[in-house]
């Protein structure tokens, strides 16, 4: 009984602080010039907690209504800025912020993308500002590469099949429509696939249950 008091109390402290950061963040109107390019990944954290968690009610609004009233933007410009958090990570906006990269070409250089840079030639460009110039360079280089065919020297061979798990991951867990059965189905059969391959490499699972429908 006393866990359960403590876990409700845990929940309405946690949202209570967000409600303050959303009033905070309605004070700080400049910041959602946002979509132009400078919004960071923590602004659009806080914006898909506002969405998800529905705090937007707190001010009378619908989520369309919160985004165009107090941010200033349509719905679908946030929806889709949550979507480049879930799909690239955190590091498509510090990198965009640097390099005014565009999102079609970050789809070329992601997977030589880490938290800690950007992997040309075996070299990592770290994401800091002071980087701004070499890390510019990197990135058109690398977009370079990737419309002419030519390969850049890849990061660990791992890192990259981990990178593509993880963006499928942020992918699945941003798409919003029903499945059908053959969707499911073939959803199950690619993660059976998945799990096979992982358990060879000498990774295991415990309790995970995936079937197939007859």
């Amino acid at each position: 009984m006393n866990e359960r008091i403590e876990n409700e109390a845990e929940v309405r402290d946690a949202k209570d602080e967000l409600l303050v950061q959303l009033g905070q963040w309605m004070g700080r109107r400049e910041a959602f010039g946002l979509m132009a390019g400078r919004c960071s990944a923590a602004d659009i954290e806080i914006l898909c907690r506002i969405r998800e968690e529905k705090l937007y009610a707190s001010v009378n609004c619908t989520w369309d209504e919160f985004c165009a009233r107090h941010l200033h933007v349509t719905r679908r410009t946030v929806d889709r800025e949550i979507g480049h958090l879930r799909e690239f990570g955190p590091a498509f906006f510090t990198i965009r912020q640097l390099t005014h990269v565009q999102v079609k070409d970050y789809h070329c250089i992601a997977p030589y993308v880490t938290e800690q840079g950007v992997n040309v030639d075996g070299k990592v460009v770290a994401l800091l500002p002071e980087n701004s110039a070499p890390l510019a360079a990197a990135v058109e280089e690398l977009v370079k590469r990737g419309g002419s065919g030519k390969r850049a020297a890849a990061p660990a061979a791992f890192d990259i099949v981990l990178k593509r798990c993880q963006a499928a991951g942020r992918a699945l867990r941003s798409y919003g429509e029903k499945l059908n059965v053959e969707q499911r189905d073939a959803l199950v059969k690619e993660a059976i696939e998945i799990r096979n391959a992982a358990e060879a490499l000498g990774a295991r699972f415990i309790d995970v249950r995936l079937e197939i429908r007859p």
